[in-house]
């Protein structure tokens, strides 16, 4: 099992060998499959039917949503910007996840908040 998520402070980046600021960037964030349930249901460990995201951040510029994840990237969390279709326009939304646990995703939002960054937890029902 790979470490959690909820470790991805400054100093835990700075120490892990093989961190590489561009690949933060460019969005190559490891993930690891969901294991499959019977009947082929998804669950996470503990049979959570959902996933996990953390916000960080949904705007209508694209350069903005790009500069809240480098500013995610220098405080060493790897964020993802996603485009989205709501209500007519385009929001570029900036997400850190997925995870298992609503534990490592609570974790990382109060590591972000005390980084000033505002945080919200979105849930997202397992396919």
């Amino acid at each position: 099992a790979s470490a959690p998520e909820s470790t991805n402070t400054p100093a835990a980046a700075a120490s892990r060998p093989g961190r590489d600021p561009a690949a933060i960037l460019s969005g190559a964030i490891p993930g690891t499959p969901a294991a499959s349930a019977p009947g082929g249901r998804p669950t996470g460990p503990g049979g959570d039917t959902f996933i996990y995201f953390v916000q960080a951040g949904a705007y209508s510029r694209a350069d903005d949503a790009e500069t809240q994840r480098a500013r995610l990237a220098m405080l060493g969390f790897a964020a993802k910007v996603l485009e989205r279709e709501q209500s007519g326009r385009t929001v570029y939304r900036v997400r850190l996840g997925p995870y298992d646990l609503r534990d490592e995703a609570d974790g990382v939002i109060g590591l972000l908040q005390a980084a000033s960054v505002d945080a919200a937890l979105v849930r997202v029902e397992r396919q």
